[in-house]
């Protein structure tokens, strides 16, 4: 049998630490938006809307605890309905910067993709292995550029991410790293 379309929403799930330390306290991020998908246990409720403590292109801190963020974030809400499947000729937006003074290193994350899911690592539990060091609670942030959490099921957003027959899918994706010193 063949298949006449497929659901695809492809993101890298890497983390990263600038601080050199165990902890990514300490590190300044900004983003470039604060709409984000409201979720009810990861499940996308409603609409973008605003994210308390976050403002687009404002430097936060992130402490020891907080901000606590595991979201989807909507780089354009009003574009939601019209992204392409292959955006790759659309231009780069950077989607976060981020910074640690005492380390004086910089990390962007640049996409072609209407959406990003930005985490602090709550949930990081991952033991120690062949002589690498275990990591804990905050040990990394991600940035996951893709298409919106669970698009394909809401109509207006469901062309994001179904694949037909024949159709190409694409986005572009540039991590930007450099240090100061």
């Amino acid at each position: 049998d063949e298949v006449e379309e497929t659901v695809v929403n492809v993101t890298n799930h890497s983390y990263f630490n600038l601080t050199g330390n165990p902890t990514i306290e300490g590190t300044q991020v900004s983003l470039c938006t604060n709409s984000y998908l409201p979720v009810d246990n990861g499940i996308p409720t409603g609409n973008p809307t605003a994210y308390a403590g976050v403002e687009a292109h404002k430097t936060f801190t992130l402490g020891a605890e907080e901000p606590d963020i595991d979201d989807c974030f909507i780089v354009d809400p009003s574009a939601a309905s019209s992204i392409p499947l292959d955006t790759r000729k659309s231009p780069l937006t950077k989607l976060v910067a981020a910074y640690h003074p005492q380390t004086k290193i910089h990390l962007e994350v640049w996409s072609t993709e209407p959406a990003f899911q930005f985490y602090t690592g709550k949930y990081i539990d991952v033991p120690a292995v062949e002589g690498q060091a275990a990591r804990g609670k905050r040990s990394g942030f991600c940035v996951e550029p893709s298409r919106f959490v669970n698009a394909v099921n809401v109509p207006e957003w469901k062309a994001q991410v179904v694949l037909k027959k024949g159709e190409v899918y694409g986005s572009r994706v540039v991590y930007k790293g450099w240090s100061d010193e």
